[in-house]
């Protein structure tokens, strides 16, 4: 991937630097550059999953439509609330949920999927340190919450979206291993951030296009507040929401 690439370069920058400017008292000066551009890069790159900077992720679609997604449920308060306006609308989301939640409300799951939405891995802990694990404690995360899954709905999903969209090489290996798609957004709505549901809406609203990927959270009273309003508005301008399998064009669950 792009980390790759990058690596390599910076290598070869280092070492042909020092040939080039070993005699000009430059040298301390222009390693300090190198080593503090490769390492900016490299920050930019873990933080931006729309990089794909250490692997791939679906963070478009590839239909003239667009997926509502909702990380970090389930919520007994606010799900339950984002699944009824869903069904009142006829929207079939995707659910991003965490292992020990799901494990705790299996009905909301059970749920989710009975309504036609999609159920996909956010880790079992959603540990805020959860990037810095080492590949073993990350593949039991990524394990666990998939048996988590499995045993409520009987289905093994395959989509999967890293906390706070961080990645790293350790990210990239795990998934690889168990055969996960890394799920990103190209939409973000901020409704961590968000004071009010008209924030939320405005911010969709304003830049919402074809193909959008729209990261929401389905354990925030205000998101559930704006859902209503965003999908009216969306029919409005004549945007499809459909769900997210059917816009990336992969399966979300493992064939059994």
């Amino acid at each position: 991937m792009k980390h790759n690439i990058v690596t390599f370069t910076a290598i070869t920058v280092f070492a042909l630097s020092g040939i080039i400017f070993w005699e000009t008292g430059l040298v301390e000066i222009v390693f300090a550059v190198i080593v503090l551009a490769y390492f900016g890069i490299t920050a930019y790159g873990s933080f931006h999953i729309r990089a794909n900077y250490f692997l791939k992720s679906v963070n478009y679609g590839k239909r003239k439509a667009v997926a509502l997604t909702f990380d970090d449920g389930p919520d007994p308060e606010t799900t339950p609330r984002i699944l009824q306006v869903l069904k009142e609308k006829d929207i079939k989301a995707a659910f991003f949920v965490i292992g020990k939640k799901a494990e705790k409300y299996p009905e909301l799951l059970r749920q989710m999927d009975e309504e036609g939405h999609i159920v996909a891995n956010h880790t079992f802990s959603h540990h805020y340190f959860t990037a810095f694990f080492s590949t073993e404690k990350l593949r039991t995360e990524l394990v666990k919450c998939n048996a988590v899954i499995s045993d409520i709905l009987g289905k093994k999903p395959l989509f999967f979206r890293p906390p706070f969209g961080v990645t790293n090489p350790r990210y990239a290996k795990v998934l690889k291993d168990l055969g996960l798609d890394s799920i990103g957004w190209s939409l973000r709505s901020l409704d961590t951030k968000a004071e009010n549901k008209y924030q939320i809406i405005n911010k969709i609203i304003s830049e919402i296009q074809a193909r959008d990927i729209i990261l929401l959270h389905d354990n925030l009273s205000v998101t559930a507040d704006s859902l209503e309003d965003v999908i009216e508005h969306c029919r409005q301008k004549g945007i499809r929401i459909e769900t997210l399998s059917k816009l990336i064009q992969k399966e979300p669950y493992e064939n059994s």
